[in-house]
């Protein structure tokens, strides 16, 4: 084997490795995205509750739903 040829093997196989690391990487980071929004809802929901400053049951289970997203969210980022 020429050195063109041991060359262009180890080039093929550092490119496999890296594609490997950033498909990982690539949902690591969509799941975040999917956390942070999820987290984002909460404040949202949290904000829209406090506003007429009385909460009732209704809006406890909604936000009592949307903390499950967020858990449910954080367990996919971090592989439970």
């Amino acid at each position: 084997m020429d050195l063109w040829t041991i060359i262009s093997a180890v080039l093929g196989l550092v490119a496999v490795i890296a594609g490997g690391f950033w498909l990982k990487a690539k949902g690591k980071i969509s799941q975040a995205a999917t956390l942070i929004k999820e987290a984002y809802e909460v404040v949202a929901k949290v904000n829209s509750i406090l506003e007429d400053n009385k909460i009732d049951k209704a809006e406890v289970e909604e936000l009592k739903k949307e903390l499950v997203d967020v858990k449910a969210a954080f367990k996919a980022l971090i592989g439970k």
